[in-house]
């Protein structure tokens, strides 16, 4: 396998990451967001990252709740 070249990653050669719905609507909200990667410069990719992550934390945390009940 050959890994990019760290001047094509600077770049921000496109990721179209392919996003399918789940079913369940904040998480489907948060993988939108992978969509903004081939928009926006490689510096801002760790925000968007970032915010992903804190969406689906807190997504599966409620989930753990409701199977309690």
């Amino acid at each position: 396998m050959t890994m990019p070249s760290h001047d094509s990653v600077q770049q921000g050669l496109p990721i179209s990451v392919p996003v399918e719905p789940t079913g369940d609507a904040r998480v489907d909200a948060a993988l939108e967001r992978l969509l903004e990667l081939d928009e926006s410069p490689v510096s801002e990719h760790v925000e968007v990252y970032a915010d992903i992550h804190t969406r689906l934390t807190a997504a599966l945390g409620d989930r753990g709740t409701e199977d309690a009940s």
